[in-house]
């Protein structure tokens, strides 16, 4: 018998018969049935090392009889069982304080936990004593005699401190204000204010921000020194202030007691590297590059699957010098899925033609395999910010364009393909790759240093970009490093399978305006312009109405293939699209040495002009012959007698087909000769 939560109670296992327990009143089953049916109360299941519990009021008349008969009056069984075999687990006590959180949001320590639990299972056989012994004297009449009661209860208590290690108070008066308390709060009780207490600390908060502060002064100062100047400050050898807001720091808020609160350079070393500590002081000591990579957190991301569903850009120093001492400047365009180079450009000086030269390279590509527009585009602020109300703005060419933070290099895709390619096919092929100040002795590079002078190998400015674009092809033919998703392809073949479908289509016309180069011109003869030293044909005659009156000025905008080639030039004219015009192609004149290509480019021509002359004609047919007379004459005309004239309606078909077919290429000829 025993009291739970001041419930007289007794040991289900205890009244089950069984081989560990024949003298049980029923068996499993009859129990089983008894709670079921409610006919007994449990009030506490059954756990490791922790029996089950059934209420000894709910039981049977019968049973209790028999209990009773048995054992005797079960109160004060229960008020006799020993003080040592009354503690018992609490597993809700376990189950509060392994889920407490201070206010910092730490957990207890471990031991305290530990301790805690013991305290609440003493204080529980505290409780159950208590209640049985006050039950009793009620009974019978007698008075209360509490100092006896805790005299007796911290004597049994110390007794068992070595098995039970604990909290609770070592004298009468505390431990019965904690008892009380206990029954008053709960569990709360039981744990200790000194947590989260800056009185508690040597080292306050306060003081740990002036050692903080102290720390991050320009000088960049070391941790001796930082605990030198503590010292000197606390004991009045000089004074410290905030530059910004010129606020003097009082020495009697770092004093206890009247007396400077002395700490060792050990404890200052402590305190500034305390993980967030030195985050913070990191923060103002180092650079944003450092800070970033050595402290503050990072996204976790996944490369897209599908290819050109977005690429990322950046410019970077070719790793060898050319003769004057400087380094090629290139910038590279990626596809993020299969790590491709689909863009590149190179020159002298990094300057913003370098980052459109870089797009249009990506965009030839782009035409000649046929691909779409890619669908984002990853690119920094330098260079790049002057296109942003252009090209980099999105919807213009790219649906959507992200812009990377500054000083964050481990966010741009590009950055790491970089190293990538660096780091394989480039140190493959060449000497002379890495740093100086690599960690890894094989990324760094052999230098001499004969006279003072260190000797490297110099290179000129076209054979740095003939190597580059050699390891730009292999890099591009490399087997794809996700092999377990690709296996057996390269990144360039990752790049061709895997086109995302939904990429979409744009216009030269549009495209060009932003990438393309720009030529002021003018259309001659009403039928093409010079571009390049080349004439470019318009598309038919009717676009000329879409000029300005007398203006036959335009911007052509044009972009050269891979071989510098231009085959199409596209027309602007006040910043409206007017048309595109192709490249005329001459035809041999000599009738003897005509090949098909010069038949065919004589067909065109001989079209646009014999269109250009339907057109005029048509316009010309719709003029009236108009006169001018005087009203005396109207007024004689009207009174003269009115002839009937009979008028025949010609029907010609002069459609342009009709006209090629009826022209004489002779006569045209001599015409054309003629105007020389």
């Amino acid at each position: 018998m025993q009291y739970f939560n001041n419930i007289l109670c007794i040991e289900a296992s205890k009244l089950i018969k069984s081989q560990g327990n024949p003298e049980g009143l029923i068996t499993k089953d009859h129990y089983d049935v008894l709670k079921h049916r409610n006919r007994i109360r449990l009030i506490r299941r059954s756990s490791f090392n922790t029996p089950a519990l059934i209420e000894f009021d709910t039981l049977p008349s019968k049973f209790k009889e028999d209990l009773i008969q048995k054992f005797g009056d079960p109160h004060e069984q229960a008020a006799k069982k020993p003080f040592r075999d009354r503690i018992e687990a609490d597993s809700k006590a376990l189950e509060y304080f392994t889920s407490y959180r201070l206010e910092d949001g730490r957990m207890l320590p471990e031991a305290s936990i530990k301790e805690y639990c013991n305290d609440a299972a003493i204080l529980n056989a505290i409780m159950d004593i208590y209640i049985a012994r006050q039950k009793r004297r009620a009974a019978l009449g007698g008075s209360r005699n509490e100092g006896e009661f805790w005299t007796n209860a911290l004597k049994a208590l110390n007794d068992l401190r070595n098995d039970f290690p604990c909290t609770l108070p070592d004298s009468e008066r505390r431990l019965r204000d904690k008892y009380r308390k206990y029954v008053s709060v709960g569990y709360e009780a039981l744990i200790s204010r000194k947590y989260c207490n800056d009185n508690s600390r040597k080292v306050s908060v306060q003081i740990e921000n002036l050692l903080l502060s102290l720390y991050t002064m320009p000088n960049k100062p070391y941790g001796t020194s930082v605990h030198e100047m503590y010292t000197q400050f606390v004991n009045g050898k000089i004074q410290v202030y905030d530059q910004a807001t010129g606020e003097i720091f009082n020495r009697e808020d770092y004093m206890r007691n009247g007396a400077p609160i002395e700490i060792s350079e050990s404890t200052v070393w402590n305190y500034i590297n305390k993980l967030l500590n030195r985050a913070t002081v990191d923060k103002q000591r180092t650079g944003s590059l450092e800070y970033n990579t050595t402290h503050r957190p990072h996204h976790h991301r996944i490369a897209p699957s599908y290819s050109l569903s977005k690429i990322s850009m950046d410019d970077r120093d070719l790793p060898r010098k050319m003769h004057d001492g400087n380094r090629v400047k290139a910038y590279y365009a990626y596809d993020v899925a299969s790590g491709c180079i689909i863009g590149k450009a190179y020159s002298r000086g990094k300057d913003k033609e370098l980052f459109v030269d870089c797009i249009r390279d990506m965009f030839r590509l782009i035409e000649n395999n046929g691909f779409g527009v890619p669908v984002e585009v990853e690119v920094e602020h330098h260079l790049v910010n002057k296109f942003a109300d252009t090209l980099m703005k999105a919807g213009n060419v790219f649906p959507f364009v992200r812009w990377c933070n500054p000083g964050n290099s481990q966010e741009k895709r590009a950055e790491h393909l970089n190293r990538q390619k660096k780091y394989s096919v480039e140190k493959d092929s060449q000497t002379g790759i890495g740093r100086f100040y690599a960690k890894l002795e094989a990324n760094r590079p052999r230098v001499e240093k004969i006279d003072n002078i260190y000797k490297e190998k110099r290179y000129t400015y076209e054979q740095l970009i003939a190597d580059d674009i050699e390891t730009i092809k292999a890099f591009n033919n490399q087997l794809h490093p996700k092999q377990k998703k690709y296996p057996g392809l390269t990144r360039w073949q990752v790049l061709c399978q895997n086109i995302n479908p939904n990429l979409a289509k744009i216009d030269n016309a549009i495209l060009y305006k932003y990438i393309g180069e720009k030529t002021i011109t003018s259309i001659r003869r009403n039928q093409y312009c010079a571009v390049q030293n080349e004439k470019y044909q318009i598309e038919k005659p009717e676009i000329l109405s879409r000029l300005l009156p007398g203006n036959y000025e335009v911007e052509a905008y044009w972009l050269p293939d891979s071989e510098g080639l231009i085959d199409k030039v596209y027309l602007y004219q006040n910043d409206e699209f007017v048309c595109y015009a192709t490249k005329i192609k001459a035809y041999n004149e000599s009738t003897a040495e005509q090949t098909d290509e010069d038949k065919e480019a004589y067909t065109q021509q001989a079209k646009f002009v014999s269109h250009f002359d339907k057109t005029i004609k048509d316009r010309k047919e719709k003029l009236k012959k108009a006169r001018i007379m005087q009203l005396d004459e109207l007024e004689q005309i009207a009174l003269s007698p009115v002839e009937t004239v009979e008028h025949t309606m010609i029907s010609k078909d002069d459609d342009i087909e009709k006209l090629v077919e009826e022209y004489d290429p002779r006569e045209y000829r001599d015409k054309a000769f003629n105007s020389f």
